[in-house]
């Protein structure tokens, strides 16, 4: 699957695109990085559950060092970012597991 729906969201994996519509049928698009898209595509796809640091970890950087430990929170905190346009949506840090992404009932 190549789009992947969440919130106001719409994320194109294969052209590592995140497209957001607002209320009033404004679309923005922004262009992700892989990592990013990638990322973002596993924190979908686990429908709110945990991924663990240490997957993405190997997935993304074939390491656990700090350094890449460091990367990621970096990663995470950009995509903090793209995604608070909708306030519905928020990744949950869950310290020294992983991250999940979920969105409320509002």
């Amino acid at each position: 699957m190549n789009e992947l729906y969440f919130g106001k969201f719409v994320l194109n994996l294969q052209k590592q695109e995140l497209m957001f519509r607002d209320e009033n049928g404004t679309t923005t698009l922004r262009k992700l990085s892989f990592r990013e898209a990638s990322i973002l595509g596993l924190l979908i796809e686990a429908h709110g559950d945990i991924v663990e640091n240490h997957i993405l970890l190997n997935e993304f950087w074939e390491g656990e060092s700090i350094y890449h430990l460091n990367s990621l929170y970096v990663f995470m905190s950009r995509m903090k970012r793209h995604l608070s346009a909708d306030s519905s949506l928020s990744i949950i840090n869950a310290r020294g597991i992983g991250y999940r992404l979920v969105q409320s009932k509002g």
